[in-house]
């Protein structure tokens, strides 16, 4: 970003800023709110139990617990079969949030976006958890909050907040099958006005078949926070992530009948690099008024295999400034205006660039009718810019578009511990640059904005040890793009209309103070509507998603031995197989079982032991090359990628 951009949004986060909290609190780190407040779902932290949008948070004791490597990893936990993963640890794993397609979600750390822009879709695969302390997933239409492509929702990552006084942190240390190794150290210091925290972790895993290399991931984190005054409190962030994929699984279409045909490549890999630096200012004034700014760059290098002797490198670049003021005159009133600008670059290649530029006004108010009833409204005003420019130096006319989109939501507490809420809105997308690019690589004309509107409603109810909850969404997009997978070179992208997507999704629990239980299902469907009856299910954005999906979860304490296990069934769906040349019904499903074990074995120290995709078949290069297992039971999620063999490891973690 330009100086005088850095300069212009550091000026305006001067008068511009963020969330409420009650009133005579003083601003806290976001990571730092309790496990039943929301922190994204709204301009102001709201308890989970108020807010009419669907979100689940995951504080740093779930992190830690759920032994994750990835965020995709960690989705995978609590989102089974909308987390569809190609193979093994690092490989692409894309997000179906509430069935809306892989590129409906943006990833977001502390407010400022970290998804790549030369890539199609967010790959959850490439996402470390150093330094994170929070994460929260907002399902549904988020456009009004956060902008374009949130047609799904958001995944908000929050660095890990203040450090108690003095020096502590803990340290991990990991051995297991696999070839699994993994060390961690986080120290942290904290004062009486602030904190300073550094999480270093490296892992290495072998992939689900013989490679030269293994899985490798290396992340560093650095957290600053510091209260200003007794009303103001400063933070800032930076990461630094590497990883490296082997990506052994290829293809070929050898003459004379070039007919496709499978072919194993053990060199073959993937590696990226990615790196945040954020900043953000919160501020209160009085009782009513609090203000916060964030400005942040996010880059990406990347690295793919290609298709020829040469590697395919990729450049992306994100740049944002992001202000909300929250004015809160009574406890029953709120009102929020949100500036957000922010500007994004992808390189290819073949040396074509694209840059996208968005400015962007929001307004949110939130109202309590009474003391059961509360009303979220929200509306946002966007006005987009993308450039495009072919590596021989030609370019197209710059693109401008504008979009206004609002929401509105509901929630009513009906009786002590029981309420329903409901949500209708409106989301957009601009063409994602890697599409603009492939499009205009091959074609001319434009690909016009994407737009969808969603209902969502739901109720829970908790009562003592005993609590159930049901969710049910519709989107319906008006107009969308979609990839024509025609042989190449003849593939493209085009503008299409009336896809819809709908689920509805239910879970159990009864919970007591050393145990708890928990059964979860959900139904859904992907359906291309412009399209004949017999292919609805089978075309472009509504392949992919699973029919359906059920578990369980628990957790039990005996004295020092804390158990924890999930286990979880993914039903069939349509989807793209490379050995047929097309899509077609998989009619396989899918068991993951884990379990966690960990023993207390002095005051700071415990052990760790953790069984992973315990159900999965083992596979070897020639099960691939000869295609034994693409028709087996529990043997992947996505077709011809395998999934990883059962996965053991024990870990000593030390905290002090």
């Amino acid at each position: 970003m330009k100086a005088t951009r850095i300069l212009f949004i550091l000026a305006l986060g001067a008068t511009l800023s963020a969330e409420t909290a009650d009133p005579g609190d003083r601003p806290k780190s976001k990571a730092d709110a309790a496990a039943t407040v929301t922190v994204s779902a709204e301009a102001s932290p709201v308890d989970l139990a108020k807010t009419p949008n669907p979100v689940k948070v995951l504080d740093a004791e779930a992190i830690r617990r759920s032994g994750a490597r990835t965020l995709g990893g960690l989705l995978a936990q609590v989102f089974p079969g909308q987390i569809q993963a190609y193979g093994g640890p690092g490989t692409v794993a894309s997000l179906y949030l509430g069935g809306t397609r892989a590129r409906d979600v943006v990833v977001l750390l502390d407010g400022i976006r970290i998804t790549d822009a030369a890539g199609l879709n967010p790959d959850f695969g490439t996402f470390g958890l150093e330094g994170i302390g929070r994460v929260e997933i907002l399902s549904g239409p988020a456009s009004t909050r956060y902008g374009s492509d949130t047609h799904g929702g958001v995944v908000a990552l929050y660095s890990a907040g203040p450090a108690k006084q003095g020096l502590s942190g803990e340290a991990l240390l990991g051995l297991g099958n696999r070839g699994v190794k993994q060390g961690q150290a986080n120290p942290a210091f904290g004062w009486g006005s602030g904190w300073a925290r550094l999480d270093l972790r490296g892992v290495r895993e072998d992939q689900s078949t013989e490679t030269t290399n293994p899985f490798r991931s290396t992340g560093a984190a650095l957290n600053l926070g510091q209260q200003v005054g007794s009303d103001g409190v400063a933070t800032l962030t930076y990461r630094n992530h590497f990883q490296g994929t082997p990506i052994p699984y290829d293809g070929a279409y050898p003459p004379p009948n070039y007919e496709f045909s499978r072919v194993y490549s053990p060199d073959r890999e993937s590696t990226l690099r990615n790196e945040q630096l954020i900043g953000s200012y919160r501020q209160s004034f009085g009782e009513a008024l609090l203000a916060e700014f964030s400005v942040g760059q996010s880059l990406q290098d990347r690295v793919e295999p290609g298709f020829g002797s040469s590697p395919d490198r990729y450049h992306s670049q994100r740049n944002q400034g992001v202000g909300t003021l929250s004015w809160t005159p009574s406890a029953g009133f709120r009102l929020s205006g949100m500036l957000d600008v922010n500007d994004e670059a992808a390189a290819t290649p073949e040396g074509d660039h694209a840059e996208g530029k968005h400015l962007a006004l929001g307004l949110e108010g939130a109202f309590d009718l009474a003391a059961s009833i509360r009303i979220v409204a929200s509306l946002r005003n966007q006005k987009d810019r993308i450039a495009y420019r072919f590596s021989d130096g030609s370019t197209v006319p710059e693109r401008a578009s504008s979009a206004t989109v609002g929401k509105l939501g509901i929630n009513w507490l009906v009786a002590s511990g029981a309420r329903v809420y409901a949500s209708y809105g409106i989301s957009y997308n601009t063409p994602d640059l890697f599409s603009l690019i492939y499009h205009f690589s091959k074609r001319p004309g434009d690909l016009q904005n994407e737009k969808s509107k969603t209902l969502q409603v739901g109720g829970a109810v908790e009562q003592g040890p005993w609590s159930a909850k049901l969710e049910a969404s519709r989107t319906s997009y008006g107009s969308v793009i979609f990839y024509v997978p025609l042989p190449w070179p003849d593939d493209h992208y085009e503008n299409g209309t009336h896809l819809r997507v709908q689920g509805i999704e239910g879970s159990f629990a009864f919970k007591r103070s050393e145990w708890m239980i928990q059964a979860f299902a959900r139904s859904q469907e992907a359906r291309n509507q412009s399209q004949p009856e017999e292919k609805q299910l089978k075309t472009g954005g509504a392949i992919g998603r699973p029919f359906f999906t059920g578990g369980l979860r628990g957790s039990a304490t005996f004295g020092d031995w804390n158990f924890f296990a999930r286990w979880s069934w993914v039903g069939s769906s349509y989807q793209y197989f490379d050995d047929l040349g097309g899509v077609s019904g998989a009619r396989t499903h899918f068991n993951d079982l884990a379990i966690n074990m960990i023993r207390k074995l002095a005051e700071n120290l415990s052990l760790e032991a953790r069984g992973e995709h315990l159900l999965q078949p083992r596979w070897t290069k020639e099960d691939w090359l000869s295609g034994k297992r693409f028709r087996e039971n529990d043997a992947y999620l996505v077709p011809t990628f395998p999934a990883p063999g059962p996965t053991v490891t024990l870990a000593l973690r030390y905290r002090y």
